[in-house]
């Protein structure tokens, strides 16, 4: 089948969306179609798009030369409609697009789509807005299909939107990483515990920071910064020796890293901002690495809070922090699984047993099985 992806995130980047965008294209290709990606011409154009995202199933890019900075404003309906013009000349069976305005448009055109979501329309703008809550856009039957990344933000778009529920359809994120896994580990005297992805404050890395201090039994390693930051970072606080910091790296390379780790952290704070410490996805995210740690069979030790219960469960497949806020609560959960082998290795076959129920390749089947 003959599939157009219409993007307006930057690629190559270091945004979660790009990325997931990204590796859905590759599992559509993977599952035997032909797609094509439409965006703009931004992102980090030195380097290569395909070993950045380590794509081995290629599929073909179209970068509208016209955008070299990302769409905001007029540009942002102005890439709206030609992306849809050119994704139209393409002639696919189905356009895929995490784009309201571009949904709105292929609506407005009767052409099929499928509509990602995830986020609340809060971000987008005064006419997106406008015309998803007055002309019922949702419920059009050129929507073939909407897909949420959690049953939180399903009901969300039920109630304050009055989507139909069987129009809208719950796929958490995937990973696309895939680890070799040896029963019965030994637990190390020093473990390895680390954090990969996005380091603004609402992440927890301030609690890290201070964790890695009270905890010199073990060593910390954060990646995600940038050179500016780390070097800003060390001159601003005292590092303790037994916390490393890393430059943002690409996805070809996270897998190497998360092979060093014991335990991997999720430290989010009560409010969830995205790039920028802007807005609260605290009620709706799915964080793509979540998914990359499930399917490393690390211990994951996160966060007490609802929406990662849609994935994560207790003592299963992680360890939740009550007092999440607290560095001294987080040592006491590391303390207590380094001194319980039988329960260490329980979390980690079960993680094994149910690993391939966050694979990118599964997820693709399924969104376009529906």
């Amino acid at each position: 089948m003959k599939i157009c992806y219409i993007s307006s995130s930057a690629a190559p980047s270091r945004n979660a969306s790009s990325l997931q965008i990204a590796k859905m294209c590759e599992s559509f290709q993977k599952n035997g179609n032909k797609v094509t990606l439409i965006m703009p011409n931004t992102g980090n154009n030195k380097e290569n798009y395909y070993k950045f995202y380590n794509i081995k199933n290629k599929y073909k890019i179209i970068k509208l030369k016209f955008f070299n900075r990302f769409p905001i404003g007029f540009y942002y309906y102005l890439f709206g409609i030609l992306s849809v013009l050119v994704s139209i000349r393409k002639k696919p069976k189905l356009i895929i697009t995490r784009n309201f305005i571009v949904c709105a448009i292929l609506v407005l055109l009767k052409k099929k789509n499928i509509l990602e979501i995830h986020n609340s329309l809060d971000i987008e703008g005064r006419i997106v807005n406008f015309l998803f809550k007055n002309f019922r856009i949702f419920n059009s039957k050129k929507i073939i299909k909407i897909i949420s990344i959690t049953h939180n933000l399903k009901k969300f778009y039920i109630k304050n939107y009055n989507v139909d529920k069987k129009k809208i359809y719950v796929l958490n994120s995937g990973s696309s990483l895939k680890f070799k896994f040896k029963k019965n580990n030994k637990i190390s005297k020093k473990m390895n515990i680390g954090y990969f992805g996005s380091v603004n404050k609402s992440r927890g890395i301030e609690l890290i920071i201070k964790l890695s201090k009270l905890d010199k039994k073990n060593n910390y390693f954060i990646y995600g910064w940038s050179k500016k930051e780390i070097n800003r970072l060390k001159y601003e606080a005292k590092i303790p020796k037994n916390l490393f910091l890393f430059e943002y790296i690409p996805y070809s390379k996270i897998k190497n890293q998360i092979n060093k780790m014991d335990i991997l952290l999720m430290p989010y704070t009560k409010k969830i901002s995205v790039a920028g410490d802007v807005g609260d996805i605290s009620n709706f995210t799915s964080p793509l690495k979540l998914f990359d740690y499930l399917v490393s069979c690390r211990i994951i030790i996160a966060s007490n809070i609802n929406i990662l219960k849609e994935i994560l469960i207790k003592n299963k497949n992680c360890i939740f922090v009550k007092d999440y806020l607290n560095p001294y609560a987080w040592k006491l959960e590391i303390e207590k699984i380094k001194s319980n082998k039988k329960k260490f290795n329980s979390i980690k076959n079960f993680m094994y047993k149910t690993r391939n129920l966050y694979s990118n390749i599964d997820r693709a089947k399924k969104f376009l099985e529906l």
